[in-house]
């Protein structure tokens, strides 16, 4: 006996409104975009994941002092897209 599984059906994507204003990015983004390139010239031909590892292991390394650079560009960040919300 076969049983017949229903045909899920996938939801509509919503379209986004290309004027609205970009989401914050986190601490950690801030810290990723300023690393990342550093990773990427010291490993060569190394795929996206296992640098996104080390650079995840090389953030929670990090004391709360070194990370407050990156706390503060995403709180500035926050504080622009709460703005750019009420405008738009």
């Amino acid at each position: 006996e076969e049983t017949v599984k229903p045909v899920k059906r996938r939801r509509a994507k919503s379209t986004k409104d290309p004027r609205a204003p970009k989401h914050p990015m986190s601490a950690f983004l801030f810290y990723l975009t300023h690393v990342r390139p550093e990773y990427s010239a010291k490993y060569p031909g190394m795929t996206v994941g296992p640098i996104s590892k080390m650079i995840s292991a090389a953030w929670k390394a990090l004391t709360d002092q070194e990370r407050q650079i990156y706390i503060d560009r995403a709180d500035a960040d926050k504080e622009r897209y709460a703005t750019e919300m009420q405008k738009y």
